[in-house]
């Protein structure tokens, strides 16, 4: 879950281009720019919702080994799995050991530009959180690439929100539990540590004790849409995080304030051309639903207040999630310097789920939330794992 670098950038997006390809942004490389840098092609691929979004998904490489399908968390999108290039990205790892990589975004981003009712303008749009891309996002990527590879099943990695959504589709919608052969979940988000446990970090204590009142001013003021990827964001971040910069030091306060300080394991003579990957875009309804999740510790549906829990829930509360019927083969990988989590959340999650291979420590203490997908020992200390793991399920599977 990548926060904002700063909280002033909040306007709405402005992106206009036809839905025929996925949007591109000058000086930023798209998804089929850093597929060939690393010697791959690239496709990408239109998946319409069930209702009614138009989602791009990226298929790199073109493999016909088992399908792999991997999911951004928040404020990222599929891109930011290959940003680094092919000997430091899990992509290309999993490409190298034979896998089929599918890159996928979630409603909201930046590679979701239109919907067959509502225009981007409209607030119904922005109506959502994680759980309508759980519902409705995940089942139509995986049918869509099983259809395509005439496959039965395919592995899954999650990072933070992408596994909050996964979670949601199989508590929910428990068939597709059958089409997923493994499950990877890196800094796995459903019980967040709960309000006392994040006492110590200011940024977000401010942001979970206020979270209702920054929700209603940001809904009064007609902003639905979260930090979404502009040509004006990406110049500024480049500026600030850039390893030139007088700022850089800043910028990576502000990373470490709410991933977890670990700068000596981030890249930084190329972090400003990493972090342009960072603002990718979401709902404000989003934002406000994972608050609850940390403000509350509880993994429920989005809380809509007494009267309107009773209109969509016939209850005073939200339900909660039904864990239990989250049966696919699945690894929980969590580090001690992750702030969004703690090791009894992420214990409560294991409790939960009736086909855990392992819940597993980074073995690194300082191994923060970001550097799941871009820490420059987590090629070493963590990919050989999951690869070992996905591999080790397709030989069980042929016994």
């Amino acid at each position: 879950m990548l926060a904002p670098l700063f909280l002033l950038i909040l306007v709405p997006g402005s992106w206009q281009g036809s839905p025929a390809k996925p949007p591109s942004f000058p000086g930023l490389p798209t998804v089929k720019d850093l597929a060939e840098a690393a010697g791959y092609s690239a496709t990408d691929v239109e998946v319409i919702t069930e209702d009614g979004y138009s989602l791009w998904m990226h298929r790199i490489g073109n493999s016909s080994g088992p399908p792999v399908m991997m999911q951004h968390g928040l404020l990222v999108a599929g891109d930011s799995w290959i940003a680094r290039g092919p000997d430091k990205d899990l992509a290309f790892s999993l490409l190298k050991a034979g896998f089929d990589v599918w890159l996928t975004n979630q409603r909201g981003t930046v590679y979701c530009q239109y919907h067959l009712k509502y225009s981007r303008t409209d607030p119904r749009f922005w109506n959502f959180s994680f759980h309508e891309a759980g519902y409705y996002d995940l089942p139509a990527f995986i049918d869509r690439i099983l259809k395509i590879r005439k496959a039965k099943k395919i592995f899954y990695v999650g990072h933070s929100q992408g596994t909050a959504v996964f979670f949601v589709m199989n508590s929910l919608r428990p068939e597709y539990n059958h089409k997923i052969q493994g499950a990877a979940l890196l800094s796995p988000i459903a019980y967040g540590p709960g309000f006392d446990a994040v006492g110590s970090n200011p940024f977000l204590r401010f942001a979970f004790h206020n979270a209702d009142a920054i929700y209603a001013g940001l809904i009064n003021g007609r902003i639905y849409e979260f930090l979404p990827r502009t040509s004006s964001h990406i110049r500024t971040v480049r500026q600030i995080c850039s390893d030139l910069s007088a700022s850089q030091d800043l910028c990576l306060d502000v990373i470490g304030l709410y991933a977890g300080e670990h700068r000596t394991n981030i890249d930084k003579k190329n972090l400003g051309n990493l972090i342009i990957f960072g603002p990718a875009g979401t709902s404000t309804k989003n934002l406000y639903h994972l608050s609850q999740v940390y403000k509350t510790g509880q993994f429920k549906m989005f809380d809509y207040g007494m009267k309107g829990n009773w209109i969509y829930y016939n209850s005073s509360t939200p339900p909660s999630y039904p864990l239990e019927r989250v049966t696919a083969p699945s690894i929980l990988y969590w580090s001690y310097n992750d702030p969004l989590l703690s090791q009894e959340s992420v214990q409560k999650v294991a409790s939960k789920l009736p086909n855990l291979i392992k819940m597993q420590a980074v073995p690194d203490p300082k191994f923060s939330h970001i550097d799941m997908i871009w820490g420059e020992n987590a090629r070493y200390i963590l990919y050989p794992d999951i690869i070992d793991m996905f591999q080790s399920l397709m030989e069980k599977d042929k016994i």
